[in-house]
Protein backbone atom coordinates (compact mmCIF):
# COMPACT_ATOMS: atom_id res chain seq x y z
CA UNK A 1 0.00 0.00 0.00
CA UNK A 2 1.39 3.60 -0.90
CA UNK A 3 1.96 5.42 2.19
CA UNK A 4 -0.12 8.43 3.07
CA UNK A 5 1.28 11.81 2.73
CA UNK A 6 0.42 14.24 5.51
CA UNK A 7 -0.89 17.51 5.22
CA UNK A 8 1.41 19.11 6.29
CA UNK A 9 4.19 16.89 4.12
CA UNK A 10 2.50 17.82 1.15
CA UNK A 11 3.07 21.63 2.08
CA UNK A 12 6.87 21.11 1.22
CA UNK A 13 7.87 21.48 -2.17
CA UNK A 14 7.40 18.09 -3.48
CA UNK A 15 10.31 16.27 -1.40
CA UNK A 16 12.41 17.55 -4.04
CA UNK A 17 15.50 16.57 -2.38
CA UNK A 18 14.65 13.19 -1.79
CA UNK A 19 15.19 12.89 -5.49
CA UNK A 20 18.67 13.20 -5.61
CA UNK A 21 19.84 12.33 -2.37
CA UNK A 22 18.76 8.60 -2.79
CA UNK A 23 18.76 7.68 -6.80
CA UNK A 24 20.15 10.58 -8.79
CA UNK A 25 23.48 9.47 -7.26
CA UNK A 26 23.66 5.97 -8.64
CA UNK A 27 25.74 7.39 -11.43
CA UNK A 28 28.30 5.46 -9.34
CA UNK A 29 26.81 2.34 -10.36
CA UNK A 30 26.90 2.83 -14.11
CA UNK A 31 30.10 3.39 -16.34
CA UNK A 32 31.89 2.12 -18.94
CA UNK A 33 30.08 -0.65 -21.09
CA UNK A 34 31.39 -0.11 -24.73
CA UNK A 35 33.06 3.67 -23.39
CA UNK A 36 29.51 5.32 -22.88
CA UNK A 37 28.73 6.46 -19.44
CA UNK A 38 24.95 5.63 -18.74
CA UNK A 39 24.25 8.79 -16.15
CA UNK A 40 21.12 8.59 -13.96
CA UNK A 41 19.49 11.32 -13.48
CA UNK A 42 16.72 11.74 -11.71
CA UNK A 43 13.39 13.79 -10.76
CA UNK A 44 11.39 12.49 -8.44
CA UNK A 45 9.08 12.46 -5.48
CA UNK A 46 8.84 11.02 -2.11
CA UNK A 47 7.39 8.16 -3.42
CA UNK A 48 8.93 8.54 -7.46
CA UNK A 49 12.75 7.70 -8.80
CA UNK A 50 12.88 7.44 -12.69
CA UNK A 51 15.74 6.90 -14.45
CA UNK A 52 17.22 8.75 -17.58
CA UNK A 53 19.90 7.78 -19.87
CA UNK A 54 22.39 10.54 -21.15
CA UNK A 55 24.47 8.94 -24.19
CA UNK A 56 27.93 10.91 -24.59
CA UNK A 57 30.86 9.35 -25.77
CA UNK A 58 33.98 10.04 -23.35
CA UNK A 59 37.19 8.23 -22.23
CA UNK A 60 36.43 5.17 -20.16
CA UNK A 61 38.93 5.65 -17.39
CA UNK A 62 37.61 9.52 -16.66
CA UNK A 63 34.08 7.95 -16.82
CA UNK A 64 35.01 5.53 -14.55
CA UNK A 65 36.11 7.93 -11.90
CA UNK A 66 33.27 10.15 -12.51
CA UNK A 67 30.81 7.54 -11.86
CA UNK A 68 32.86 6.89 -8.54
CA UNK A 69 32.75 9.96 -7.30
CA UNK A 70 29.53 10.19 -7.26
CA UNK A 71 28.76 6.63 -5.78
CA UNK A 72 30.87 8.27 -2.70
CA UNK A 73 29.16 10.99 -2.65
CA UNK A 74 25.13 9.02 -2.62
CA UNK A 75 27.11 6.93 0.34
CA UNK A 76 27.88 10.13 2.48
CA UNK A 77 24.91 11.42 2.19
CA UNK A 78 22.85 8.18 2.62
CA UNK A 79 25.22 7.18 5.35
CA UNK A 80 23.76 6.77 9.00
CA UNK A 81 24.37 9.28 11.41
CA UNK A 82 27.06 9.23 13.63
CA UNK A 83 26.09 7.65 16.76
CA UNK A 84 28.23 8.58 20.00
CA UNK A 85 30.43 6.20 21.48
CA UNK A 86 29.56 3.47 18.57
CA UNK A 87 32.85 1.96 16.91
CA UNK A 88 33.99 3.42 13.96
CA UNK A 89 32.76 1.80 10.30
CA UNK A 90 34.88 0.08 8.58
CA UNK A 91 33.87 1.47 5.24
CA UNK A 92 36.10 4.94 5.35
CA UNK A 93 32.72 6.53 4.56
CA UNK A 94 33.02 9.59 6.62
CA UNK A 95 29.88 9.98 9.37
CA UNK A 96 28.50 12.92 10.40
CA UNK A 97 26.01 13.96 13.83
CA UNK A 98 23.40 16.01 11.63
CA UNK A 99 21.71 16.11 8.66
CA UNK A 100 23.08 19.38 8.10
CA UNK A 101 26.83 18.04 8.32
CA UNK A 102 26.15 15.25 6.51
CA UNK A 103 24.67 16.91 3.26
CA UNK A 104 27.72 19.17 3.80
CA UNK A 105 30.23 16.28 3.66
CA UNK A 106 28.62 15.13 0.80
CA UNK A 107 28.87 18.67 -1.11
CA UNK A 108 32.09 18.60 -0.46
CA UNK A 109 32.91 15.29 -1.99
CA UNK A 110 31.42 16.41 -5.24
CA UNK A 111 33.13 19.94 -5.57
CA UNK A 112 36.47 17.61 -4.80
CA UNK A 113 35.95 16.27 -7.94
CA UNK A 114 34.01 17.56 -10.31
CA UNK A 115 34.91 20.79 -12.56
CA UNK A 116 33.12 22.02 -15.97
CA UNK A 117 35.43 19.65 -17.91
CA UNK A 118 35.09 16.74 -16.08
CA UNK A 119 33.19 13.98 -17.48
CA UNK A 120 29.32 14.10 -15.87
CA UNK A 121 29.85 17.45 -14.42
CA UNK A 122 26.22 18.46 -15.94
CA UNK A 123 24.93 15.45 -13.89
CA UNK A 124 26.65 16.37 -10.70
CA UNK A 125 26.37 19.87 -10.54
CA UNK A 126 22.50 19.44 -10.84
CA UNK A 127 23.13 16.87 -7.69
CA UNK A 128 24.97 20.12 -6.05
CA UNK A 129 21.84 22.14 -6.71
CA UNK A 130 19.54 19.63 -4.94
CA UNK A 131 21.51 20.05 -2.08
CA UNK A 132 21.91 23.81 -1.64
CA UNK A 133 18.06 23.83 -1.51
CA UNK A 134 18.23 20.77 0.91
CA UNK A 135 20.48 23.39 2.79
CA UNK A 136 18.18 26.24 2.74
CA UNK A 137 20.86 27.49 0.03
CA UNK A 138 18.26 28.86 -2.55
CA UNK A 139 20.42 31.90 -3.93
CA UNK A 140 22.97 29.62 -4.64
CA UNK A 141 20.85 27.09 -6.20
CA UNK A 142 19.23 29.63 -8.22
CA UNK A 143 22.21 31.25 -9.64
CA UNK A 144 23.77 27.56 -10.46
CA UNK A 145 20.02 26.51 -12.06
CA UNK A 146 20.52 29.52 -14.33
CA UNK A 147 24.04 28.69 -15.49
CA UNK A 148 23.32 25.46 -16.38
CA UNK A 149 20.61 26.34 -18.65
CA UNK A 150 22.40 29.23 -20.35
CA UNK A 151 24.99 26.42 -21.39
CA UNK A 152 23.98 23.55 -23.71
CA UNK A 153 22.76 20.47 -22.13
CA UNK A 154 21.02 17.55 -23.23
CA UNK A 155 17.31 18.08 -22.95
CA UNK A 156 16.58 15.85 -20.38
CA UNK A 157 19.16 17.51 -18.05
CA UNK A 158 17.81 20.58 -18.96
CA UNK A 159 14.23 19.52 -17.75
CA UNK A 160 15.13 19.03 -14.77
CA UNK A 161 17.90 22.02 -14.68
CA UNK A 162 14.67 24.23 -15.39
CA UNK A 163 12.75 21.92 -12.56
CA UNK A 164 15.49 22.90 -10.04
CA UNK A 165 15.35 26.37 -10.56
CA UNK A 166 11.63 26.35 -10.19
CA UNK A 167 12.02 24.95 -6.95
CA UNK A 168 14.39 27.40 -5.94
CA UNK A 169 12.05 30.17 -6.23
CA UNK A 170 9.37 28.39 -4.45
CA UNK A 171 11.98 27.85 -1.55
CA UNK A 172 12.34 31.68 -1.61
CA UNK A 173 8.55 32.33 -1.53
CA UNK A 174 8.69 34.02 -5.33
CA UNK A 175 5.64 31.72 -6.29
CA UNK A 176 4.72 33.64 -9.38
CA UNK A 177 8.47 33.10 -10.73
CA UNK A 178 7.97 29.50 -9.82
CA UNK A 179 5.11 29.01 -11.64
CA UNK A 180 6.24 31.19 -14.87
CA UNK A 181 9.39 28.62 -14.68
CA UNK A 182 7.19 25.28 -13.90
CA UNK A 183 5.01 25.92 -16.70
CA UNK A 184 8.20 26.33 -19.44
CA UNK A 185 8.56 22.43 -18.64
CA UNK A 186 5.76 21.88 -20.76
CA UNK A 187 7.57 23.00 -24.00
CA UNK A 188 10.37 21.20 -22.56
CA UNK A 189 8.64 18.43 -22.08
CA UNK A 190 7.24 18.23 -25.75
CA UNK A 191 9.72 15.20 -26.87
CA UNK A 192 10.53 13.41 -24.15
CA UNK A 193 8.35 11.11 -23.64
CA UNK A 194 4.84 10.81 -20.65
CA UNK A 195 6.82 11.05 -17.47
CA UNK A 196 8.26 14.76 -18.21
CA UNK A 197 4.80 15.65 -19.80
CA UNK A 198 3.01 14.65 -16.65
CA UNK A 199 5.31 16.09 -14.18
CA UNK A 200 4.79 19.44 -16.40
CA UNK A 201 1.09 19.54 -15.41
CA UNK A 202 1.73 18.29 -12.07
CA UNK A 203 3.43 20.98 -11.22
CA UNK A 204 0.72 23.23 -12.93
CA UNK A 205 -1.84 22.03 -10.53
CA UNK A 206 0.85 21.90 -7.39
CA UNK A 207 1.02 25.55 -7.98
CA UNK A 208 -2.47 26.50 -8.89
CA UNK A 209 -2.98 24.66 -5.25
CA UNK A 210 -0.16 26.42 -3.69
CA UNK A 211 -1.91 29.95 -4.94
CA UNK A 212 -5.35 29.43 -3.39
CA UNK A 213 -6.91 27.31 -6.43
CA UNK A 214 -7.85 24.70 -5.04
CA UNK A 215 -10.60 23.26 -8.37
CA UNK A 216 -8.10 24.47 -11.11
CA UNK A 217 -5.08 22.04 -9.11
CA UNK A 218 -8.03 19.43 -9.21
CA UNK A 219 -8.93 19.42 -12.47
CA UNK A 220 -5.70 19.38 -14.01
CA UNK A 221 -4.49 16.72 -11.11
CA UNK A 222 -7.50 14.72 -12.62
CA UNK A 223 -6.68 14.84 -16.24
CA UNK A 224 -3.25 13.47 -16.07
CA UNK A 225 -4.24 10.78 -14.34
CA UNK A 226 -7.40 9.89 -16.77
CA UNK A 227 -4.98 10.25 -19.33
CA UNK A 228 -2.31 8.25 -18.11
CA UNK A 229 -4.00 6.33 -15.60
CA UNK A 230 -0.42 4.42 -14.71
CA UNK A 231 1.96 7.58 -14.32
CA UNK A 232 4.53 6.98 -11.87
CA UNK A 233 3.10 10.41 -10.12
CA UNK A 234 -0.29 8.28 -9.34
CA UNK A 235 0.17 8.36 -5.57
CA UNK A 236 1.42 11.43 -5.28
CA UNK A 237 -1.53 12.97 -7.06
CA UNK A 238 -3.77 10.64 -5.38
CA UNK A 239 -2.73 11.57 -2.10
CA UNK A 240 -3.23 15.44 -2.85
CA UNK A 241 -6.57 14.68 -4.11
CA UNK A 242 -7.44 13.49 -0.89
CA UNK A 243 -6.03 15.99 0.96
CA UNK A 244 -7.83 18.43 -1.62
CA UNK A 245 -11.30 17.13 -1.24
CA UNK A 246 -11.64 17.20 2.78
CA UNK A 247 -11.01 21.48 2.71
Amino acid sequence: MAKKLTKKALKQPDQFIGFWQGASMKAGRFAGENAKALVIGISALATVIVGLVVLSWINEGRAGRASAALGRAEKIADAELATPGAPPKSDSIPRFATEKERLEGALTALDGHFSKRTPLADEAALVRGSMLLSLGRADEAQALYEKLLAGRLDARLRFLAREGLGYAYEKKGKLTEAQATFAKLGTDATALGAFYKDRARYHEARLAELQGNPGEATRIYHEVLDKNPTTSLRDEISNRLALLELK
